[in-house]
């Protein structure tokens, strides 16, 4: 007889499975018209903004995170033992940053349109995949693999279509495509977290195709992420090892320096890459330049692009989280955020993940880069909770551990009483 908890982690990776079975479906329309030249955006809007998809496609995602927060609150309900995890620090920053958040939200609406507030709001429900990732930290990736390996292949013959098409370059300012999704910046994400599995399961021909596809989606942020990861990958064979991080951090300088510098060339997005670099930046000094005005920000939904579309005074397009939720909620947030963003290079095994979100995270609202922020954010929860486990086992007293050994099998009866309380 399966316990409870084994019944619960079985539905959570059917549903990690259907979503990204789901994944193509998501901007599926966009990139038939994109592919048939028929993608005409609104010339107030970009073109990745451009929506015709249908809302009820679009929503499949919203539906995998309500069934996850609905069978995550019967597991909390059902395993104490489990449940302690959300009491670990890395979950108390998270559960600080989802207090603030939810508490700005409900002042918001004394001042804001409802609309607006919410669109802010929703933009961070993804941080349940967090939670989600702890309490069922024992599922099988290699279960989804073949999945995401599927999705991935689709993904990089639609990229293969566009460049060949030239359909990418007339959109995206040069030679950049998509694939399956409207923003290229996914696509870069998408291959690198593909490129972690292919790491995690040894495949050297996935590893190409993913690099491949990273160069075609041109996303500056991965490809200095790509280089950044194998960098830091091979620091154990320098010798002597005392080098290898003043030498790790004067190299990465340097790439930083020189792919400023030589963007447009680089990235063979021409004035576009500059211009795109030169934005982010702007926003970035504005915020800081006027901190002090946004202490509790200015209100949630104020950084999202529903609100800057509909004219709405003082919104912005923060093109990063962190400026993002300053603008939304305040200081406390964004500062604790960013501080769980860099606790995440610790917390991941494969620093190629925790790169992953550090970079993208600074520039773009990485809780945008839908599908790679649900998948990324289980992976960072499953981490967490692995260690947790681990932890949990080695403070086990020795006592209890030698009583353990002379305590009575259990009866199918006890045995069904405690299948909630296991680990």
């Amino acid at each position: 007889m399966k316990s409870t908890t084994e019944k619960h982690r079985r539905i959570f990776t059917a549903l990690l499975i259907c979503f990204i079975i789901a994944i193509p479906l998501n901007s599926s329309y966009e990139i038939i018209a994109m592919l048939n030249g028929t993608l005409v955006p609104d010339p107030d809007m970009t073109s990745w903004s451009t929506v015709l998809t249908p809302l009820y496609i679009k929503a499949l995602k919203d539906v995998f995170l309500g069934l996850t927060v609905l069978l995550l609150i019967a597991s909390y309900l059902r395993s104490p033992a489990k449940r302690r995890i959300f009491f670990t620090s890395p979950f108390i920053i998270l559960n600080t940053v989802s207090v603030v958040l939810i508490l700005n939200a409900m002042y918001s609406l004394s001042f804001m349109p409802p609309d607006i507030v919410f669109m802010g709001i929703r933009g961070y429900w993804s941080i349940a995949f967090v939670y989600a990732g702890a309490m069922y930290w024992d599922y099988s990736e290699r279960s989804i693999y073949p999945y995401l390996l599927a999705v991935f292949f689709l993904h990089f013959l639609v990229q293969i279509m566009e460049r060949i098409a030239g359909v990418g370059q007339d959109v995206y300012f040069a030679s950049r495509s998509p694939g399956l999704f409207m923003i290229p910046a996914t696509a870069g994400a998408f291959a690198l977290l593909v490129h972690y599995f292919a790491i995690r399961f040894k495949s050297t021909p996935l590893k190409l195709l993913t690099l491949i596809s990273l160069l075609l989606s041109n996303s500056t942020a991965g490809l200095l992420i790509f280089v950044a990861y194998y960098i830091y990958d091979y620091r154990n064979k320098l010798r002597p090892k005392v080098l290898y991080y003043p030498l790790y951090i004067v190299t990465i300088s340097a790439l930083c320096y020189g792919l400023i510098t030589n963007l447009d060339e680089l990235t063979g997005r021409g004035g576009g890459a500059s211009s795109s670099a030169l934005t982010r930046l702007g926003i970035l000094y504005l915020a800081l330049s006027n901190w002090t005005s946004l202490i509790f920000g200015i209100g949630m939904g104020i950084a999202t692009s529903q609100a800057y579309l509909s004219g709405y005074g003082n919104a912005i397009i923060a093109d990063n989280t962190y400026v993002g939720m300053l603008y939304n909620a305040g200081i406390v947030p964004a500062l604790l955020m960013l501080g769980f963003a860099f606790l995440s290079f610790r917390l991941f095994n494969n620093k190629l993940l925790a790169l992953l979100l550090l970079g993208y995270s600074m520039t773009t609202v990485i809780f945008e880069l839908n599908p790679v922020i649900q998948v990324l954010l289980i992976l960072l929860g499953s981490e967490i909770g692995r260690k947790y486990a681990t932890t949990a086992k080695e403070t086990i007293p020795r006592e209890s551990r030698i009583s353990n050994m002379f305590r009575p099998p259990l009866t199918s009866l006890n045995r069904a009483r405690t299948d909630g309380v296991k680990c």
